[in-house]
């Protein structure tokens, strides 16, 4: 199976005190790890039944999660040696 791989490089906005400190940026469509994109799984009833499906209880049944990046800026705390 191929990997989709991104990646972000971080650096400060141009104006940051216009635009705020916080930045959020989406990646969306990643294949949900916990049910690996099937949105379900087969549960077994206590009972002697059919087994049902149960909706993944990470991505809610969709096989998909998207990702909410937030950066937030703020001074540096290291100290500058004279």
């Amino acid at each position: 199976m191929s990997k989709n791989r991104q990646v972000i490089t971080v650096s400060p906005p141009l104006f940051l005190k216009e635009t705020g400190r916080k930045e959020q940026m989406r990646s969306a469509g990643h294949i949900c790890s916990h049910c690996h994109g099937n949105g379900w799984f087969w549960r077994q009833p206590d009972v002697e039944k059919d087994s049902v499906k149960e909706a993944c209880p990470i991505c809610g049944g969709s096989g998909r999660l998207d990702a909410v990046i937030t950066i937030e800026w703020c001074p540096s705390e290291e100290r500058r040696k004279v």
